[in-house]
């Protein structure tokens, strides 16, 4: 029987909810603050206050005046708005704990006032603008680099208005010559054809050479006739597939000699000068020429105890990050990694934006160009990060690298250990809704999206193409044993014109033993095999390599592969489950591809309109 309550009742209730309001006991609801603005521009000052009327200038002051707010005590979101510019990094803009959002409080780094509004040019560069370009014979011109001076800057890049140059190189740029010969444990190659025999072995110069699915880049001690010797091994040492054989295609690279055609270049260190041939007609004085002086442009860096949380970056460009190859030469093994031999450790390339030991932050409507390694890497202790439409182009090596190994592990393991710490592994991290194109420019054997020892990643809704080798690569260990790789979603993207350079690769990638991950909606076709590629394993759809079993396959289209549209090495079918899926290696029909089932979302699709 339901008791009925009087209105005494209810009196009573009110009368006592009326005294604790009055004596402060209820909690009301927290009002939310307003966002505290800073702002910055190229012509502000760092003195001062960081108003709209008196903003601030560089990075520098950005980093102090944060920091004062959060050892303050963050009481609001903190927006810190860029004017539209060019800014240019001195070093490294680091983030750490002294600059970190809280669980309810962010940081945001943004070209635009309002969250509504569209991002405005904003442009953080880690290069150095060249001027001051005079004619020399022909169509040949230079410019004076004091800095660069006994290789104090040295650098591999150079971009005119936005576009990356052809390093000079011989053959020209679609051309390649031939090993037929491979002795003195890699040092000494011989090449089919005739070659330059000019080179200084002070200019050093390289020679590239396109293995199997990587590639190796040594520079050049001599060459005698049709012969090259090189100062480190065109090998990562005992791995067959990653060595210098006679079949293989190959280039030199970085000669003054080699310059023939327009928009090749050279830096000679020793002479302080930088010389390009320019298209005749055409005043280099009236273009802007960028080199990359850093290698990384952000780094994000928490630690184990003290994750750097809630910061984010919207609608700004990162640009100009260069690398130098190691001492040893590059001697490139699969996705960016490199290493001297196979018994040994392997080494990752750095990016021009690392996160590590990072929580719920977010880099959103952003643009990463121009770099000779990585993109965007997320390491160490990285949660639940986001990288929403953002456009990755002009990548030298991986266009996002989530489970990047940093200097911290660097030379400490073997190419496909697992975290040694299970706080390690990168949980929670996702890729949307962006594009990535032409990566792997200087590294060809680098990917659009890697996810190596990760767990929950989700990579979803990106448009991929234009790769030399792989566009996503997924799991990083070559047999079933179990690692930290699980239960990561790749699903709706479409992937295509993949495989340009390199074999052995697909649209989509896989190793090892990977229980709850999913393969799902995915949209895979043009995996190519061009003259340059070199073996004889195919390249497909999906490439299911050593190892990969329980996944989850759903619901994906592939077509017009050149080879099958979905192969198996050293696993198979039995060990994954299948549902729903449409493959085939010939061309597909136009209206037989479902509109909208993969790629980036109608949202998205208006905002990265080209």
């Amino acid at each position: 029987m339901k008791r009925k309550l009087s209105c005494r009742y209810f009196t009573l209730i009110a009368a006592l909810a009326i005294g604790s309001v009055s004596m402060g006991i209820l909690p009301c609801p927290a009002i939310a603050q307003p966002a505290k603005f800073f702002f910055v521009d190229p012509t502000g000052n760092d003195a001062n206050p960081g108003t709209k009327e008196k903003p601030l200038a560089t990075i520098e002051g950005i980093q102090k005046a944060v920091a004062g707010e959060v050892k303050a005590g963050l009481k609001s979101d903190i927006r810190v708005v860029f004017a539209p510019g060019r800014y240019e990094l001195t070093g490294p803009w680091v983030i750490g704990p002294d600059q970190s959002g809280t669980d309810k409080f962010s940081i945001t780094y943004t070209s635009a006032e309002s969250p509504d509004q569209s991002p405005a040019p904003v442009v953080i560069s880690g290069g150095r603008k060249i001027t001051g370009w005079t004619k020399g014979d022909g169509d040949l011109w230079s410019a004076k680099l004091p800095a660069a001076a006994s290789g104090a800057w040295w650098f591999r890049q150079l971009t005119l208005d936005g576009v990356r140059l052809t390093r000079a190189r011989h053959p020209n740029t679609d051309g390649m010559l031939e090993l037929t010969e491979v002795t003195d444990e890699f040092h000494t190659l011989t090449v089919k054809g005739n070659i330059p025999n000019t080179v200084a072995k002070a200019e050093q110069a390289e020679l590239v050479v396109l293995q199997n699915w990587s590639l190796s880049r040594g520079r050049i001690d001599k060459i005698d006739g049709r012969t090259i010797t090189t100062a480190t091994p065109m090998a990562w040492l005992g791995h067959d597939a990653c060595a210098a054989r006679a079949g293989m295609a190959c280039f030199l690279e970085h000669s003054r000699s080699f310059l023939d055609v327009p928009w090749e270049w050279f830096l000679d260190h020793d002479g302080q000068t930088v010389y390009a041939i320019i298209l005749r007609g055409e005043n280099p004085n009236d273009h802007n020429f960028i080199a990359p002086a850093l290698q990384t442009l952000v780094q994000v860096r928490g630690e184990s105890s003290k994750p750097v949380r809630n910061v984010r970056f919207f609608g700004i460009a990162f640009e100009n990050a260069g690398w130098d190859i190691p001492s040893f030469g590059y001697r490139g093994i699969q996705a960016g990694y490199h290493g001297i031999k196979s018994d040994g450790p392997a080494f990752c390339q750095p990016a021009a934006i690392e996160l590590a030991y990072a929580s719920d932050c977010r880099i959103e409507w952003c643009s990463v160009a121009h770099t000779d390694a990585g993109g965007i890497a997320l390491g160490a202790g990285c949660r639940n990060n986001a990288i929403v439409g953002c456009v990755i182009s002009d990548i030298g090596g991986n266009g996002v690298h989530i489970g990047h190994r940093d200097k911290a592990l660097l030379g400490e393991q073997a190419l496909d250990a697992d975290w040694p710490n299970p706080e390690q592994v990168p949980v929670g991290n996702s890729v949307t809704n962006c594009v990535l194109t032409d990566c792997g420019q200087v590294s060809y054997g680098a990917v659009g999206i890697f996810s190596a020892f990760t767990r929950d990643t989700r990579i979803a809704h990106n448009l991929v193409h234009r790769m030399p080798y792989t566009g996503v690569s997924v799991g990083f260990r070559w047999d079933p044993t179990p690692t930290s790789q699980k239960s990561n979603i790749v699903e709706y993207n479409h992937i295509y014109d993949v495989m340009r350079r390199l074999a052995d690769g697909g649209c989509i990638y896989t190793l090892g033993r990977q229980p709850g991950t999913v393969l799902r909606g995915n949209l895979l076709h043009d995996a190519h095999r061009t003259p340059t590629a070199f073996g004889g394993a195919p390249n497909n759809g999906i490439f299911f390599d050593e190892g990969t079993t329980e996944l989850l396959v759903e619901n994906n289209i592939i077509f017009a592969t050149s080879g099958e549209p979905i192969r198996f090495n050293q696993c198979g079918e039995n060990g994954q489950q299948w549902k729903n899926n449409d493959f085939r290696k010939e061309e597909l029909p136009a209206d037989k591809i479902p509109a909208n089932s993969a790629g980036l979302e109608p949202a998205w699709q208006k905002r990265l309109k080209p």
